[in-house]
């Protein structure tokens, strides 16, 4: 262990003097990104390695095979996306970034239970108390917005039977309005018959 421990600080000496790699000419376009991509320009100097231009990456930055791929505490990178794969490891975790809340908070509990490190939490007990938290809150505010819907529901339903009613009444109405006319209409006939 203490000669991985010796090449991860020379790996961290190594990488505070190395250069950032930035793309040729990324500050003259914004829609030009700032990330590595290889000069391909005829007359690029970048290109040609001239010396005033920026360094480009090359095998003398990467840093030593057996210390590659390990976080600065000299852990592997195990990223876990459900409860079912920590039952097979022992050594520190990293929970996947595209995993939600609940199954991070799952994960997390599992973690504690086995007493395993999880190097993207700093606190395991503060994110397992914040995270229920969160979780309950939303629940919450998911039940309140359902009853709002169905309250506004039920006032839409009220609503149209209200206007139901309404139309039926006119209906009857008319219905009655109608004959109405028919009887004075036929008095008319009957004054102007005599």
């Amino acid at each position: 262990m203490s000669a991985t421990k010796t090449l991860l600080e020379q790996r961290n000496e190594m990488k505070k003097k190395k250069p950032e790699f930035i793309r040729q000419d990324w500050q003259k376009a914004l829609r030009i990104k700032k990330h590595w991509r290889h000069p391909e320009g005829m007359h690029s100097k970048m290109r040609k390695k001239l010396k005033s231009n920026r360094r480009q990456p090359s095998i003398g930055f990467s840093s030593p095979k057996s210390v590659r791929y390990l976080t600065h505490e000299g852990y592997r990178m195990i990223l876990v996306h459900n409860v079912k794969e920590i039952s097979t490891i022992n050594e520190p975790i990293t929970i996947a970034g595209d995993v939600g809340l609940k199954k991070k908070l799952e994960i997390a509990k599992k973690a504690k239970e086995k007493k395993l490190k999880i190097l993207n939490i700093k606190d395991i007990d503060k994110f397992i108390a914040e995270a229920e938290k969160a979780v309950k809150q939303r629940k919450e505010e998911k039940t309140s917005k359902l009853t709002k819907k169905e309250k506004l529901r039920e006032e839409r339903l009220k609503k149209a039977a209200e206007k139901e009613k309404k139309e039926d009444e006119k209906k009857e109405e008319t219905t009655e309005e109608k004959a109405k006319r028919e009887n004075e209409e036929k008095r008319k006939v009957l004054e102007k018959g005599q």
